[in-house]
């Protein structure tokens, strides 16, 4: 038990003081305070939308100057009328960032309308300018028919439409729901780079000291599982600092952004907050077994990224299934996805915070990822007290085998 403690004690101030980190430590905090202003980021611009209006039927300009600066909208829009040649227009408003706006046609019976954009924030507020244009031209076919323009502009005005999430305790609206996704975000990033940069902590200072034969002098002294299990706590608790950290980074971003946008915060229930806890333990004890078995099995560090890489892929691919799980959280997909142990922590984490998940799949998933963890920690030992005064041989499937029977 001693050794374990002085083994635990030495990664974590050995690690605690180094560079990397430091380094890795602020890095994930930029990582997750650009992730919660993101939303932000793509949603809004403070530059004014500027749109050239080369109006040919001679009659909507001037209305909608006056429809656009009458409405209400998150972006400033400002209209200017051109005249002239369409290719020299386009390359002016290409060369000026700009909007350009051409209605053609005879009006209102035909009118036409052309919108030339050049990014994608451009047309995603093009709204601003397109949904007066036709509500102007719809007033004047209804005007033509005999209805007063006053009379049309009211029976054209949108429906009053209120969105609510169905959920068991409240429905929730549209904002609760983007604070809720802020919450979810933060929690399945800190998950993910939690276990997984500290995972390939023990990756590398098994490898290395097993490579500078560091390993031979401290087998004479301590046990392979008590090695094994001191780095996997010592990098846990260094795990422990980065989560505080990157919490505090992520609450402070999200807290900003939220203000920024007008919604509310989302929160966690204890139920919740004690899934995460159960989520980052076992997943990190999970990847870090595995990770500390392979690096046991190398004896030259250029074969890590050979061996390594496989299961690298293998835990980054719930990151890339984020949109398809937010789709439809208790779809096919998502529910296969949260019973594969070692996708549970991300897939599931953020079902239960997106929608309601019945209980009975929580359970199952927690006890699949929690013996799916045992079984990998009881194999990872034995293939690390197997392999690790091994050289000279190339990891394979076949070898693993062995060193699994041999351990």
């Amino acid at each position: 038990m001693r050794n374990l403690w002085l083994v635990t004690r030495r990664e974590f101030l050995s690690r605690i003081k180094s560079g990397a980190f430091i380094a890795s430590t602020l890095i994930m905090m930029i990582v997750v305070v650009a992730a919660s202003a993101l939303p932000l980021l793509m949603g809004r611009t403070s530059d004014p939308l500027s749109v050239m209006v080369l109006d040919r039927t001679g009659q909507l300009l001037a209305p909608l100057q006056e429809a656009v600066a009458a409405a209400e909208g998150g972006r400033q829009v400002t209209l200017a009328p051109v005249e002239g040649d369409e290719r020299d227009l386009i390359a002016e408003a290409r060369a000026e960032g700009a909007v350009l706006l051409i209605i053609d046609g005879t009006y209102p019976d035909d009118v036409q309308a052309r919108l030339l954009y050049n990014s994608m924030g451009d047309l995603t507020s093009s709204s601003l300018v397109t949904d007066p244009l036709t509500q102007l031209v719809r007033a004047a076919r209804l005007d033509q028919r005999g209805l007063p323009p006053e009379v049309a502009l009211e029976v054209l005005q949108p429906l009053t439409l209120e969105t609510l999430q169905l959920k068991s305790a409240e429905e929730g609206t549209s904002d609760q729901f983007v604070g809720t996704l802020f919450l979810a975000m933060g929690a399945i990033m800190s998950v993910y780079m939690i276990s997984m940069i500290n995972s390939q902590f023990v990756f590398q200072g098994v490898l290395e000291e097993k490579v500078s034969r560091v390993v031979e002098v401290m087998a004479a002294a301590v046990r392979p599982s008590e090695m094994m299990l001191g780095k996997i706590l010592g990098l846990g608790l260094l795990g422990v600092i980065q989560y505080v950290a990157m919490m505090a980074a992520w609450l402070g971003g999200s807290i900003l952004t939220v203000q920024a946008m007008g919604v509310p915060m989302g929160g966690i229930t204890p139920g919740v907050a004690l899934l995460l806890a159960a989520f980052v333990v076992l997943s990190y004890a999970m990847n870090a077994s595995v990770l500390a078995a392979l690096g046991a099995t190398i004896s030259r560090m250029e074969d890590s990224q050979t061996v390594v890489s496989p299961v690298m892929i293998l835990m980054m691919l719930p990151m890339f299934l984020i949109t398809p799980v937010l789709t439809d959280p208790n779809g096919t997909l998502a529910t296969v996805l949260s019973f594969i142990p070692i996708w549970t922590p991300i897939v599931m984490l953020l079902r239960v915070m997106m929608a309601d998940v019945p209980t009975v799949q929580v359970a199952v998933s927690l006890a699949l990822l929690a013996g799916t963890t045992a079984l990998l920690w009881w194999a990872s030992g034995r293939i690390y007290r197997a392999a690790l005064l091994s050289f000279g041989t190339r990891p394979t499937l076949k070898q693993l085998w062995q060193y699994l029977r041999a351990g």
